[in-house]
């Protein structure tokens, strides 16, 4: 039901592409970290870029990516997913403490460098994991403008400064390795 509240706010950026795939990693990272709460972190990366649809999308250029410019839109993004969370939790009546707290994970989960709680790992590790996949480089490379191979090795340097959890490391290196062989054996 999240979801499909969230919906309308992710046909901007390829969010809805970038939010099913982090889904899927936040659910493998929540069977390594089981002490987390799904009931927080599910919502929170079904939710967490939403405010991204309040802004223009001749404006985002330059808000996110490898380089950052507009560090004021990408603050923008999530003051304004922190209301849009908040009117679809309460809308679905969703628990007050909980919603507090996704809330919280949404509110600096790009510009805030340090991790809240677990839960907050796990989201902040999700939303990178994406871009680690065939489909993310395929996407990010080329609204970027950026070749693949300098770009999948732009990633691979990021790995272990980038993610909270050993195993968002591993995941990403090993997304990293399948789609290296994947682009590997495309025709020129």
């Amino acid at each position: 039901m999240i979801y499909e509240k969230a919906k309308p706010y992710l046909n901007t950026r390829c969010n809805d592409i970038h939010v099913e795939l982090s889904y899927d990693f936040t659910k493998r990272l929540l069977e390594h970290y089981p002490q987390a709460d799904e009931d927080i972190v599910l919502p929170a990366i079904l939710l967490h870029d939403v405010g991204w649809k309040m802004v223009p999308e001749d404006e985002q250029a330059g808000a996110f990516g490898p380089e950052v410019r507009k560090n004021d839109i990408q603050r923008y993004h999530e003051v304004e997913g922190v209301k849009i969370a908040g009117q679809i939790l309460n809308d679905l009546n969703y628990p007050e403490d909980k919603i507090h707290e996704i809330l919280n994970i949404i509110d600096g989960h790009d510009t805030r460098l340090k991790a809240l709680s677990l839960n907050d790992r796990i989201v902040k590790d999700a939303d990178k994991l994406w871009r680690f996949t065939t489909t993310g480089v395929h996407i990010d490379s080329s609204r970027f403008g950026i070749d693949r191979v300098f770009y999948v090795n732009y990633l691979e340097d990021r790995i272990k400064d980038w993610f909270f959890t050993r195993a968002a490391r591993k995941m990403a290196s090993d997304a990293l390795a399948i789609t290296r062989s994947e682009f590997s054996s495309e025709c020129p």
